[in-house]
């Protein structure tokens, strides 16, 4: 058995690093597959702490990541396109829970010289900000809810980009409430004592498409980038004392985000700042409130915004600061130091702010040029008054790539 894994780690360690080119004719036309797998080994232990007691828990951690993914990229003339499977991902709507396999990216674009290139499709949105986190938590989180932004956010769309510019139309993705007839409940009242609702609309809403844009410069030495994302949901309000005839109101959600990543050294050395600021943006899913509980992934609070009887929105606004120092001290060895700190705030009388902050240690070893072992140690916590949650953690991921 154990030459069996020895072999099967020569043969694994013996594939080209790089994606696999399967058609090229020297010209304009050509076909490449490509893959990683990501598996983790660890263990978390956290604590709950209120006012009059402390719990903890302690967890083996392991699993391949949702991540883990094979696609190809094909390029005929002026045409580009890109077709990438999951292992943990909806094919089309954001608002489930992912069960399974599907299709992370499928995308086509037409390029129009130096005019620029339309794309249209499945892909990231222009306030994804890969590239400005290493953390290996949370699947493609890059930190979210404690000071960071998600490396990935794809979502069906259409863009225009041209020169670092990426204009888009996305796919109306305000879903958190969609389809929860029945659903509400009351989260408190308001200083008239008026009745809030959370899970607002009976109907699901009427949406508008998010637009969003971003610019993003790439240097010799420098990464940096900027983004804003804007979309609103309209629907009929449901409650026991909401009139379903007259009582509609409107939610607004916007964010804005912006990174840059200087590099020193040749290379070596890298500093990568991120932070933003959004109301309302956990309808679109690209910020959250959370807390980690012991495990791989990190646990949301749930929807924060609410609305009262009369219509009146208490919108949820947040405020986060990621940063990362690294140092590639061989060519297989790298040290990593990276952390954030995340505010959540609503306007709901009496409304305690919501603390997260995080940090983590990670040494990357590269086994071979498509064959990595990534240890991290991981703390994050999160207050509201009395309540707290504070975790620790230690995973290895091993990431293999072609």
């Amino acid at each position: 058995m154990k030459k069996v894994l020895l072999t099967l780690a020569a043969v694994l360690m013996a594939v080209p690093a790089f994606a696999i080119e399967v058609y090229n004719n020297g010209e304009d036309t050509s076909v490449e597959i490509y893959g990683t797998a990501r598996g983790y080994v660890g263990y978390g232990h956290s604590t709950m702490d209120d006012s009059i007691d402390t719990s903890a828990t302690d967890d083996f951690l392991y699993g391949l990541q949702g991540n883990s993914r094979i696609g190809t990229k094909f390029k005929i003339g002026n045409f580009a396109g890109q077709v990438e499977l999951g292992a943990n991902e909806n094919t089309l709507t954001f608002g489930q829970s992912k069960v399974g396999v599907g299709l992370r990216q499928v995308w086509g674009s037409y390029t129009f010289g130096n005019a620029g290139t339309f794309v249209a499709g499945k892909t990231d949105t222009p306030t994804s900000m890969s590239g400005f986190s290493s953390d290996i938590m949370d699947t493609d989180g890059g930190l979210n809810g404690f000071g960071g932004n998600s490396t990935s956010n794809r979502r069906f769309q259409m863009a225009y980009r041209v020169m670092g510019l990426d204009i888009a139309i996305i796919e109306n993705d305000m879903s958190a409430n969609k389809g929860n007839v029945g659903g509400v409940y009351q989260s408190g009242i308001d200083a008239n004592n008026r009745p809030i609702y959370s899970n607002i609309f009976a109907d699901g809403g009427e949406y508008i498409p998010r637009l969003a844009i971003a610019y993003t410069y790439k240097g010799a030495n420098l990464m940096a980038k900027i983004g804003a994302t804007y979309s609103a949901l309209n629907g009929r309000l449901q409650g026991p004392l909401t009139n379903p005839d007259t009582r509609w109101t409107t939610i607004h959600a916007f964010g804005i985000v912006a990174g840059v990543k200087p590099t020193f050294m040749d290379g070596k050395l890298w500093l990568a700042i991120q932070a933003r600021y959004g109301m309302n943006e956990e309808f679109y899913g690209e910020a959250k409130t959370v807390y980690n509980g012991g495990a791989f992934g990190h646990t949301s609070v749930g929807t924060i915004t609410s609305v009262d009887s009369e219509g009146t929105v208490y919108n949820t606004s947040r405020v986060n600061v990621g940063l990362e120092l690294g140092y590639k001290v061989t060519e297989a060895f790298s040290a990593i130091l990276g952390g954030g700190y995340q505010l959540t705030m609503n306007e709901v009388s009496g409304f305690k702010n919501i603390n997260s902050y995080g940090a983590y240690v990670q040494i990357p070893y590269a086994v071979s040029k498509n064959f990595s072992l990534i240890p991290q140690i991981s703390y994050f916590g999160t207050s509201q008054g009395d309540l707290s949650s504070n975790a620790v953690l230690f995973v290895m991921q091993a990431r293999f790539t072609f």
